[in-house]
């Protein structure tokens, strides 16, 4: 794959359709029969007379024949040696676009495979750049998300490739320039990332002819004059001479001329335009046998010529993420300007121009005479990566060394005016309506995907063309809609909506209650002539106070009493007089404590549990007097139970004391029939029992009921002496 940029920008037109016949066959129909088999030639010959027919009179605009464009663009897809599919796809890309013949004729006559390619070529076709350059990694992606088969790449880089050679025939400046920027800018960059580099190189050139066309010929005429071919010649029979000296096998030595628009690029980035400082910009590559002949090469052109250190790159030992190897030195040379030479392999030659573009060979049958079992080894390898990626099965691999990893999470499609709208891989027509605007989505009637109605969770696919019809006078969105949407933003906006529905409707609620407040008060309404409220906040604020009452943040009173501070002063009275009532009834509940039986009136309240009426209630004998404490007060869990005595409110039925007995029965001596064989001998009442395990130990839960507390001394003497101090493993609780 030569770069031949003379050739290129020097574009002859063919114009005599005898000539168009002899270049097609010379320079496309031989070469596929050479390194494809014969019957390919047949095959090629049937696509390329199909489309010419096709096209019948039809002119491009240097006023060639139209046939002479598809030609073309087969011979620069050549360079990557492509199969015979993608090539009757090149003769044919342009058939369906801008002829009455459609792809079901273009299958009955060719593959279903051509007639696939040629679809999508027509949908890629629609990328147009608009000089927006927000847009262009858009317009990238869309690009190669565009090519489901990554073959329609490939035939659309090589159809622009002629494009931009011809574009000079163009009529308006402004249309080249787009194209010349959209070709810089979109173009150019995916044959970069996608490693094709000869692509690029035309690509790249090719359009900065048209934006720059005296800086490009400036450049040009200096390369040409002091990179002569026949100096490049003797350089070449050195390098073969030192090489061959010392036993090395040298299969071939190719070189190139750095282009004028890398050179140009070097400018901006060393702030200069004088040609001479630029670096590197002859090359040779000088390929050998194998691995082992590559370093020798390397010592030899080291030990002949002074290399720069910091420019030595071995890519064989640590290859690039695109499986490229090589190995990369700079010396200093015949020239002033330093000479890079890249060493490697057939086989890492042909992995480094071919690498993805290997994928033309999928499906297609290749003669094994006419390919290397090296070949073989590095394309198979490819088909392999490239088949997950077309199956679905395992593309992280593909997508990690494309670096084009969106194509597994985007979908690209088009409104009806062409505009391009990215959506998540999965987006329905709803996830578009979202997209394209507010009163869209809103009013959302229905949708029609390239011209046929589709249902509300139709899931689009790459090139369809959407458009959404709306209703003129109502809203239709329904909750219903968050199960037919995959985008977070699009489900927000939903929820949004509603959230807003429902704030508005409770704004309007505590409106009319707040008013109603102010008209029992005989106070203005909101938003009547003398209303205080109104006129020191503004209406936003008023909703924003609105939702923290309906949030129970604020209550209307309170924020009556801001602007009213005597809008409350009689109920405030009569709640000063509730609350006198209130204290006074908590001094008669003193009274009514009855202790023992009796109604006594020196005592006093526990100041930890402050018993209140209803509670249940003990008390116990203190140095100070009696006190009445809760049964759950803490003081009464180590106490003398001598000083316990029965206690309850006046008018409060009293039903005795429940009593928790916690026993631990982890020592087997003291087992559960025995415990509560001897409560019964006590003539206990006895109500729950229930036993449980914590930490290892095993308990006993005895609920017993008892009318007089003091009975408690007397259990415990009974204890100790029935059950040989078994009431020392007791805790026990009031309930």
């Amino acid at each position: 794959m030569k770069f031949e940029l003379n050739e290129f920008i020097n574009y002859q037109p063919i114009f005599d359709e005898k000539k168009v016949d002899d270049f097609f066959e010379q320079e496309v129909k031989k070469p596929v029969i050479s390194y494809l088999w014969e019957q390919a030639g047949e095959k090629l010959q049937k696509a390329y007379e199909f489309a010419k027919k096709s096209h019948g009179d039809e002119k491009r605009l240097s006023g060639e024949p139209y046939i002479v464009h598809p030609v073309y663009v087969a011979k620069y897809l050549l360079m990557i040696k492509p199969g015979i599919t993608a090539l009757q796809a090149a003769l044919l890309h342009d058939v369906i676009e801008d002829t009455p013949v459609t792809d079901e004729e273009i299958e009955k006559e060719f593959w279903p495979d051509v007639a696939y390619l040629c679809v999508w070529l027509e949908k890629v076709s629609k990328v147009r750049y608009q000089w927006e350059d927000r847009q262009v990694e858009t317009l990238k992606k869309t690009f190669l998300a565009m090519g489901h088969d990554i073959r329609v790449i490939f035939i659309k880089l090589a159809d622009r490739i002629h494009n931009i050679q011809t574009l000079k025939y163009h009529p308006k400046k402004e249309k080249q320039e787009r194209i010349a920027n959209e070709t810089l800018k979109i173009y150019a960059p995916i044959a970069k990332r996608l490693w094709i580099e000869i692509f690029q190189l035309y690509l790249e050139n090719g359009a900065f002819a048209i934006l720059n066309e005296a800086e490009f010929y400036r450049i040009l005429n200096y390369l040409n004059k002091k990179f002569s071919k026949v100096n490049i010649d003797k350089l070449i029979d050195s390098l073969t001479k030192l090489l061959k000296q010392n036993n090395v096998d040298v299969l071939s030595i190719k070189w190139r001329i750095k282009s004028p628009y890398r050179i140009f690029k070097k400018f901006e980035k060393y702030n200069t335009t004088n040609i001479d400082e630029i670096k590197d910009i002859l090359a040779f590559r000088i390929i050998v046998k194998n691995i082992a002949a590559c370093y020798t090469t390397l010592w030899i052109i080291h030990s002949k010529y002074t290399p720069i250190i910091k420019r030595i790159k071995d890519y064989i030992s640590v290859p690039k993420p695109n499986w490229y190897q090589s190995l990369h030195t700079t010396i200093l040379w015949f020239y002033k300007t330093p000479v890079e030479i890249q060493i490697r392999t057939k086989k890492m030659d042909e992995l480094a121009e071919y690498w993805v573009a290997a994928h033309f060979i999928y499906k297609e049958i290749w003669k094994s005479e006419k390919v290397s079992t090296k070949q073989l080894e590095w394309v198979n390898k490819l088909k392999e990566m490239v088949d997950s990626y077309k199956e679905n099965k395992d593309n992280k691999l593909f997508f990690n060394v494309l670096d084009i990893d969106f194509l597994s999470k985007s979908t690209f499609v088009y409104t009806p005016n062409g505009k391009i709208i990215e959506l998540p891989r999965g987006g329905t027509v709803l996830d578009f309506a979202f997209r394209i605007h507010t009163d869209i989505w809103l009013r959302f009637k229905l949708a029609t995907v390239n011209g046929k109605i589709v249902p509300i969770n139709y899931k689009l696919q790459n090139g369809d063309i959407v458009e959404v019809k709306t209703y003129k006078n109502k809203y239709s969105v329904k909750k219903e809609w968050l199960n037919y949407v995959l985008s977070p933003t699009s489900k927000n906006k939903i929820r949004q909506y509603f959230n807003r529905i429902e704030r508005e409707k409770y704004i309007e609620y505590w409106k009319i209650l707040l008013n109603e407040e102010l008209k029992k008060l005989n106070l203005p309404e909101l938003f009547s002539k003398d209303d205080k409220i109104s006129k020191s906040l503004s209406e936003d604020k008023i909703e924003s106070i609105l939702i923290q009452i309906y949030n129970k943040n604020l209550t209307v009173s309170k924020l009556i009493k801001q602007y009213y501070p005597n809008a409350y002063k009689w109920e405030e009275k009569i709640i000063k007089q509730a609350k006198d009532e209130i204290v006074e009834i908590k001094k008669e509940i003193k009274d009514q404590v009855i202790i023992d039986g009796s109604k006594l009136f020196r005592y006093n309240f526990c100041g930890e549990c402050k018993p209140k009426k209803w509670d249940k209630i003990i008390w116990k004998v203190w140095k100070d007097g009696i006190k009445v404490h809760k049964t759950t007060c803490k003081s009464l869990k180590r106490v003398n139970y001598k000083k316990l005595v029965q206690a309850y409110w006046e008018n409060q039925k009293f039903d005795g004391y429940d009593v928790l007995l916690k026993f631990d029965i982890t020592d087997k001596n003291f087992n559960v029939i025995n415990i509560l064989n001897k409560l019964n001998n006590c003539n206990l009442n006895i109500g729950k029992i229930n036993t449980y395990t914590k930490n290892n130990k095993e308990f006993l839960e005895v609920i017993i009921k008892l009318e007089n507390p003091t009975f408690l001394d007397l259990l415990n003497k009974k204890f100790k002496k029935e059950l040989n101090n078994l009431f020392n493993k007791c805790n026990i609780q009031f309930l």
